[in-house]
């Protein structure tokens, strides 16, 4: 049985930083081994952002912050250890250039996420890590000098310290089933069930805004009432053939759950400035003449549907016209019919509890030389950058500790 120091197990972006950070500290190459069970590391990583891969955020460090929600405090250590500017310099180092776009997300140069896969292999190799493809883990034991892992075809491993960076269960063709989070019973933790995160959901009777497939709105207020509580959010919207999308939705769907009510405000200051548009645009059709809220007139045609606002002017409105539309524009209710699954979802909320995880080192607090990073462990992070940069933070902190506590 072969032993290596550190064994980190999945090639995703918090595997990759994981075993680079890692090896960098380790005094003697080829102590350091990445095991990936698929034929290719980075295989999600290559579908992220459609195939551009928005790696990480410009914010600065407060703004980054405050954007991670409920877990900031928890992801604070990691990510003020190796935060944008580092991840964009590592990647820099090795030839993969870096665009800011306007809206503060950041891509590689080449719109390719291959280029930052092939950035990352290139930093691997650099240090000296074995990256072992087509090898998965079956089974692993604590024993006295670390970990011994079983895998799949028959063979064992051993380690001193083990890193476990499997990703939660999205996309589980890509490898990200999240086995590893179940074999970690075996070692005293307690998975979260993994449930969709990142996902459009689908709307009942929805039949009226599927010719507005397609539109997409920036800003817009709503209010969610679940299961779990009520809360209001803002953020783009995206019309679906069979729901909404957009930040909106995605960076809060894992609070979700069929039946849970999403209350749109289209356009929330429509009651005092109605009577303004009405003045205004008294000869216009009351679809044009709603021009003022910038909402498309398909979708307002859907919004304000069964009635028929195109065959009626503005000033043949009445009373319980002018209600309608304020209750439609300003609060319109949706229900949530169904959720994506794991299998389209663009991430996955669950895996292991923050608790039985240190924030400042990402060792286990169950099983001294296990460590955990990336999306195995359970938090919901918003679409932006943020999930690919909090992975490769979460990695870079736990293969650090890891090697500093060999080392010592």
């Amino acid at each position: 049985m072969k032993h290596y120091s550190i064994i980190v197990v999945g090639a995703g972006p918090a595997g990759f930083c994981a075993a680079i950070s890692a090896a960098r500290i380790m005094p003697v190459k080829g102590h350091v081994m990445l095991l990936e069970g698929g034929d290719q590391s980075g295989r999600k990583l290559l579908l992220s952002g459609s195939g551009q891969c928005n790696f990480t955020n410009v914010l600065d460090k407060d703004a980054f912050l405050k954007k991670l929600g409920s877990y900031a405090m928890y992801l604070k250590p990691a990510y003020y250890n190796f935060d944008n500017v580092s991840l964009v310099s590592l990647l820099a180092e090795a030839g993969c250039k870096h665009f800011e776009r306007e809206d503060g997300k950041v891509f590689p140069a080449s719109f390719e996420a291959e280029d930052v896969r092939k950035a990352l292999l290139s930093q691997l190799f650099r240090v000296g890590v074995e990256l072992r493809c087509n090898t998965r883990l079956a089974s692993v034991k604590k024993t006295e000098a670390g970990f011994e892992l079983g895998l799949e075809n028959g063979s064992s491993l051993s380690a001193g310290k083990l890193i476990l960076c499997t990703g939660g269960a999205s996309y589980p063709q890509t490898g990200s089933d999240g086995k590893a989070a179940r074999l970690s019973k075996a070692l005293g933790h307690h998975p979260v069930p993994f449930r969709p995160h990142l996902s459009s959901v689908s709307i009942g009777y929805f039949d009226r805004f599927k010719k507005c497939a397609g539109i997409g709105l920036i800003g817009i207020q709503a209010k969610f009432i679940t299961q779990g509580g009520t809360f209001e959010a803002k953020g783009d919207l995206l019309i679906t053939h069979k729901g909404f999308s957009g930040p909106l939705i995605l960076d809060n769907s894992h609070l979700l759950a069929k039946g849970d009510e999403i209350v749109i405000k289209w356009f929330p200051d429509i009651e005092p400035l109605l009577p303004e548009m009405i003045k205004n645009s008294k000869r216009m059709s009351v679809i044009n003449g709603l021009w003022l809220t910038k909402i498309p007139p398909a979708l307002l045609r859907a919004i304000l549907s069964p009635v028929a606002y195109d065959l009626m002017t503005m000033s043949e409105l009445r009373k319980s016209d002018r209600n309608w539309i304020i209750e439609g524009l300003s609060s319109s209710s949706y229900y949530v019919k169904a959720l994506g699954n794991l299998s389209n979802s663009m991430a996955s909320a669950g895996g292991i509890p923050l608790s039985e995880i240190n924030a400042k080192t990402m060792e286990s607090r169950l099983c001294s030389g296990l460590y955990f990073a990336g999306e195995i462990m359970d938090y919901a992070l918003p679409t932006g950058g943020f999930n690919i940069q909090i992975a490769c933070s979460t990695g870079w902190l736990a293969g650090q500790q890891a090697a500093k506590q060999t080392t010592n």
